[in-house]
């Protein structure tokens, strides 16, 4: 088997045929979508960007792994429902990756809100949410049913920049008014953004939508936080260049100089996957083949 770039696949039975393949032949293989949010390299990369097929029903949406969450977006969109992501790839990308954005203090991540998937791996075909954010370490998703959610009318963002008493203080304030998205950055000091449906928050700057977090992964960490008291905690204790907590979310995201500062924490690389999903591959795929 050669190297191959964007081996594209229709069905479920032509990946499962090569990774049969690779596994005789020891090879490596990887699995994108479009491609734009990847940079995988293996001796075999296949595309699901022929499975593109997906059907908007009721309040749920069922979509093969090559699916364009842009296109999902827009017929969702104009039903009046949300799909509470702002990754914009494929369905396989997102269901890979489970980000969490700042939206998902009311909806969860795409973990929480998949109804089920499927997904092929080295030893099969499986119908299982636990491989959710395995990052294609693990298998191939194919399909996925995933909630909707009634689209907001009017979303308004109410920021401020305080110090840790003021943040403990203003807490509870924050949660009565059932934010739809509670980000609290740190750069040096924090600033809070507190998204609301309906309401006000007084003292505060705004601007209409939802805030957004970007930048890459390149020296940072997900950290295990329970709540907001562990991301004070943390911050405290490795005086970040720069982190970010979303509440509903039990981990942050943190940059920082040396790995070191984190001993004691539960945490894993950003650009790496979560301990539990090395634990699986050596059950699902021991032999390494996808990468």
């Amino acid at each position: 088997m050669d190297k191959l770039f964007n081996m594209n696949v229709s069905c479920e039975d032509d990946i499962l045929e090569i990774f049969k393949d690779a596994k005789v032949r020891g090879k490596s293989v990887a699995v994108i979508g479009t491609g734009s949010h990847s940079n995988k390299s293996a001796d075999v990369i296949i595309s699901t960007r022929e499975m593109s097929h997906f059907e908007v029903k009721d309040e749920t949406v069922v979509a093969q792994a090559g699916a364009s969450l842009t296109k999902i977006r827009e017929e969702t969109s104009s039903m009046g429902l949300l799909l509470p992501t702002f990754y914009d790839g494929t369905m396989g990308g997102l269901l890979a990756l489970n980000e969490a954005y700042p939206i998902s203090t009311t909806y969860g991540t795409p973990y929480s809100f998949t109804d089920w998937v499927r997904v092929v791996t080295p030893v099969g075909v499986f119908r299982w949410k636990g491989l959710i954010g395995s990052k294609g370490k693990l298998g191939a998703f194919t399909e996925a049913s995933i909630k909707l959610f009634p689209r907001p009318s009017k979303v308004i963002t109410f920021t401020k920049a305080v110090n840790g008493q003021e943040l403990l203080n203003l807490y509870e304030k924050i949660v009565d008014a059932k934010p739809i998205a509670f980000l609290i950055e740190y750069d040096g000091k924090y600033r809070i953004h507190v998204s609301l449906t309906e309401g006000n928050l007084l003292g505060m700057e705004y601007y209409e939508g939802v805030p957004l977090v970007e930048g890459s992964d390149k020296g940072s960490f997900m950290v295990e936080t329970k709540d907001l008291s562990s991301f004070i905690k943390l911050v405290e204790a490795t005086s970040p260049i720069y982190a970010y907590h979303i509440l509903g979310v039990k981990w942050s995201k943190v940059y920082i100089g040396e790995e070191a500062e984190l001993e004691g924490w539960n945490y894993y690389p950003s650009n790496d996957v979560p301990p539990v999903v090395k634990k699986l591959k050596r059950v699902i795929d021991h032999l390494n083949v996808l990468v």
